[in-house]
């Protein structure tokens, strides 16, 4: 083995060692737990909202049982240990990160502790407000019982009442010493009406000690305390997944990075072996003088020869060179195929909920997808700059996205200054802006067996710029891929590269124009850009 062959070899072995490294790697950087911790968030956010609504409208009904918000208890504890193992599951997942998680899950602990004393409490002041009306009725309807006795405890029950209301210091400052006073009144009546003044005496403290407790405690139960927990939980989640994200895209980066340097390295390997060959045929050459001396009656005949010769080893050293790359890139591509086949047969076996497989092979697929995209605009992009009607375009779009396929579009033109610039870029901005439109529509399930989405198109302009603007009733975008709708390869869909309002972005900022995004989920989106005249130029 030749030396350049060792040093080959022992360069894949280094390769291939990083390559299966940042292989790990990748695996120990899945962001699907991130995914899944932000959705688990929301959901107890959400969950955690009715749970507060519920308490209000328990509290508001009378009659209300308490079923409904002991119901929510094994559904936010299902959430609340789901998030706790998906988050335990993350690889070196942040301490900061780690210890808001748990904050997080002793705040939900909190609300089912406070909504539980909520109960409590209510349940005692809804049982003294429903019998205190019992109670002042049987005094004022004794026989035995003076009128100012009546008339007293009659007012009473309606300040009390008053007081549920709206409960003040002041209030039951003064309605406690007049409780206070039926009390002490009570000792000199007949037994019958004094246990009945006792009775209303009784459901009276309990409404004017716990009622303001109770209104403190329900204030807590439904508090906004985990809601806005949950958002910043979400977003510290969100930071870590884009961090995660891009480690990722590194790491498979690196491993394709890797393939290719040895692929390379082969190939350069491949041609310096073939170099021996070609020296041998040198030195032959060089030694053929000494053969013509001892052959020197035929000294032209002897150099033709030698000359016959060099030739035919020279085109034998050419196909073997040509033969051993052939051979070479079949045996290299080989390797490179069993190694494929051998990832994949590893990836398979990850488990379930790891999302690193999906990882692997969705990144794979953008890379080629994009390079054929790529090759696509390249071949059919116009350098040459003209005078541009962008009105010019729109037969063009609508027929190359199939937009009438799945819409009724609608065209409204007016005259617009021309725009200097490449008509393919031109055009190019304005399908995929259409493309996207017809891709929200789809995705809201329109165009299918007759029902139709709507898309509109309308130009405008002044002697300045040519506006366009693209209107759709597609699903919309949430606010998370408002923020990074131009980020290049960010989509929120597996089976597309996120391309499309990179491109268009980047070919408005080259024509010195400007372009905006109007959406909101399940309401559609407004699309405009605004290029400027050739007379602003």
């Amino acid at each position: 083995m030749t030396p350049p062959i060792k040093i080959g070899s022992v360069a894949s072995v280094v390769i291939v060692a990083a390559a299966v490294v940042l292989y790990f790697m990748a695996r120990e950087n899945d962001p699907e737990n991130y995914r899944a911790s932000i959705a688990q968030v929301q959901q107890i956010q959400q969950l955690a909202s009715d749970w507060s609504v519920e308490t209000a409208r328990v509290r508001s009904d009378p009659m209300a049982d308490y079923d409904a918000l002991v119901a929510f208890v094994p559904q936010m504890d299902q959430l609340k240990e789901t998030l706790l193992a998906t988050v335990k599951g993350i690889p070196e997942i942040p301490d900061r990160l780690a210890n808001d998680v748990s904050a997080y899950a002793s705040a939900v602990d909190a609300k089912e502790e406070r909504i539980e004393r909520f109960k409590t409490a209510n349940s005692v002041v809804r049982n003294s407000a429903r019998y205190l009306p019992l109670a002042a009725a049987s005094i004022v309807q004794d026989e035995a019982s003076a009128a100012d006795l009546a008339r007293e405890v009659g007012n009473v029950a309606t300040d009390i009442n008053d007081y549920l209301a709206a409960p003040t210091d002041a209030a039951k400052g003064r309605l406690t010493a007049v409780v206070e006073r039926l009390g002490t009144q009570a000792a000199g009546l007949p037994d019958r009406l004094a246990n009945a003044v006792a009775n209303f005496n009784a459901h009276a403290t309990v409404l004017l000690e716990h009622q303001g407790p109770t209104d403190e405690i329900f204030e807590q139960a439904t508090s906004n305390d985990l809601s806005d927990l949950s958002v910043r939980l979400i977003a510290d989640l969100g930071t870590e997944l884009n961090r995660v994200q891009q480690r990722s895209t590194w790491f498979m980066n690196g491993i394709l990075g890797a393939a290719a340097t040895l692929l390379l390295l082969w190939v350069v390997l491949a041609l310096v072996r073939t170099r021996p060959d070609e020296v041998e045929v040198a030195d032959a050459d060089v030694a053929l003088p000494d053969t013509l001396e001892a052959a020197p009656t035929a000294p032209v005949a002897a150099t033709g020869v030698a000359r016959d010769n060099g030739a035919a080893r020279e085109a034998a050293a050419s196909e073997k060179l040509l033969t051993a790359q052939r051979i070479l890139a079949e045996t290299i591509g080989q390797r490179i195929a069993d190694t494929s086949h051998a990832i994949a047969a590893d990836v398979e076996t990850l488990p379930v909920e790891n999302g690193a497989a999906d990882e692997v092979r969705r990144r794979a697929q953008e890379i080629a997808e994009l390079a054929e995209r790529m090759a696509r605009v390249s071949k059919a992009q116009d350098a040459t700059y003209v005078l541009l009607d962008v009105n010019e375009c729109l037969d063009e779009i609508v027929d190359s996205t199939s937009a009438e396929a799945v819409a009724t579009v609608t065209r409204e033109t007016a005259e617009v200054p021309e725009v200097f610039a490449a008509r393919a870029e031109i055009c190019l901005m304005l399908e995929k802006i259409l493309e996207n439109s017809v891709q929200a529509i789809q995705e809201k399930g329109l165009g299918q067996e007759g029902a139709k989405g709507e898309i509109r198109i309308t130009t405008d302009g002044d002697d300045d710029k040519a506006t366009v603007t693209v209107i759709d009733n597609g699903v919309g975008m949430a606010a998370d891929v408002r923020e990074r709708m131009f980020e290049p390869f960010y989509t929120s869909k597996a089976d597309r590269a996120g391309l499309g309002l990179t491109t268009t972005s980047h070919l408005v900022e080259k024509y010195g124009g400007t372009f905006s995004v109007s959406s909101h989920e399940g309401g559609g989106t407004v699309t405009r850009v605004e290029l400027p005249g050739m007379s602003s130029r």
